[in-house]
Order: structure tokens, then sequence, then C-alpha cells
């Protein structure tokens, strides 16, 4: 749950109710009368759009009952390395690493095409 993203976004609501305040109070220094407002309304809608993707959104996604558990064995597969080679997971775990069979791997999935 994004408790984190929930409490960044009360104390920027803080940080907003402040600068809303001091931009009506001196609206010839901030000019809060006009662009305070149209500021405001772009957070209030940056936070709905978060919140309807966190709480509405994110919960209809489907369970993924196929999916290995955190610490069980991967099934097997290939993927193509940075030299467009076909690498299995079972080669990596055999492939001796200093003398000695590997433990585990650690994959790094990156998104993009470069």
């Amino acid at each position: 749950f994004p408790w984190v993203n929930l409490l960044l976004f009360a104390f920027a609501a803080g940080f907003l109710a402040v600068g809303i305040r001091r931009a009506f109070r001196r609206s010839e220094l901030y000019r809060g009368k006009a662009l305070g407002p149209i500021l405001a309304g772009l957070t209030v809608l940056i936070f709905g759009a978060f919140a309807f993707l966190m709480f509405i959104v994110a919960r209809q996604l489907p369970s993924s009952a196929g999916a290995p558990r955190a610490g069980a064995k991967a099934p097997d597969f290939t993927l193509m390395d940075t030299g467009s080679k076909p690498v299995s997971l079972t080669e990596l775990l055999t492939a001796p690493v200093h003398g000695a069979a590997p433990k585990g791997v650690m994959l790094v999935f990156y998104r993009g095409y470069w």
C-alpha cells in the first residue's frame, strides 16, 4: 500500500495551503488571485489521478495465480543477452563462477530498447 506516497501528498497539501494563503495575502507580489487557484486546481487534479490509479485501477488488475512466490525457484526460461545470444536460467545457475557453482542469479530487467 502506498502509505509513503500518501504522506508526501499530505505534506504537499500543507505546502499548497500555505502557498495559497500567501498568494492571496500578497497578491501583487505573488500574482495569487489568478495563478494560485490555477496551480491549486492542477495539484488537486494530480492527486485525484494518483488516488484513482492506486485505489481503483490497481484493484482491477488480475491476480498472479501462476507466478512464483518470493523465495520459490523460478521456472526455466531463455532470454537474449546484450550480444543477442540466447542465455537460459539453467545455464546461468550451472556455469562456474570463480571455480564454484553459483548459489543464485540476480536478473535485472530494463525497460527500453537501447
